[in-house]
């Protein structure tokens, strides 16, 4: 155990006093006390007072947030410009064989028709004594059933007396005046025209009338 007066060199407190003794006295006389707390020294908080540093994490994060939405946004107009082209691409490949269809249909008729054309004129010249004749009645079962055939395929035929010429469907190969009728009637059909739905195959062949002139009515 260290005396006080060692604590004290090493710069402690002593836990008892050393008084010298007295001139009388023989020991040294300790006085025993308590020592003094050593007080321990607590590191007190810094405070530092500023403006605070911004939240960089949140804002990095809000940022990647944006980006992401911007890159799906892209993605999502892409995949709309996408299904466009080929939604178009559909409707126009689906286009493009139904003209094909009817391209090579027409291509077909425009051989065909001119065989039914020949015989619709054998049986109009036909003697009527003859109508009876099983050679006749084949021809004219023939024509029936090319007729039959045409009207499954949505064919029509074009051009009657008494329509109004139109020249999308009609083709005038004689223009007759006539004063009974109004201008621009077809009289005649000299040849049937032929349509498959909207589209005309062959015009009809026909003929028009048309307004007298002033000097065939006055010589007339």
């Amino acid at each position: 155990m260290q005396n006080g007066q060692e604590r004290r060199e090493h710069g402690e407190q002593p836990d008892f006093v050393v008084q010298p003794a007295q001139e009388d006295e023989e020991q040294p006389v300790i006085v025993v006390g308590e020592a003094e707390p050593v007080k321990e020294e607590k590191e007190q908080p810094v405070i530092v007072v500023g403006e605070a540093e911004p939240l960089v994490v949140v804002d990095e994060a809000e940022q990647r947030l944006n980006e992401v939405q911007q890159k799906a946004d892209e993605y999502l107009d892409l995949l709309r410009r996408t299904q466009a082209d080929f939604i178009n691409y559909r409707r126009r490949v689906n286009q493009e064989q139904a003209e094909a269809r009817t391209n090579a249909q027409v291509a077909l008729l425009n051989q065909l028709l001119p065989v039914l054309d020949d015989f619709e004129r054998a049986l109009e010249v036909t003697p009527e004594d003859l109508a009876k004749h099983p050679w006749v009645q084949g021809l004219f079962l023939v024509t029936r059933r090319l007729t039959t055939v045409l009207d499954q395929l949505g064919v029509q035929q074009i051009g009657a007396p008494g329509e109004q010429f139109d020249p999308r469907r009609h083709e005038a190969i004689t223009l007759e005046e006539r004063a009974d009728v109004p201008e621009g009637t077809i009289l005649q059909v000299a040849r049937a025209g032929y349509a498959l739905g909207e589209r005309v195959i062959r015009p009809a062949q026909v003929i028009v009338s048309g307004t007298p002139s002033p000097v065939s009515g006055a010589s007339g």
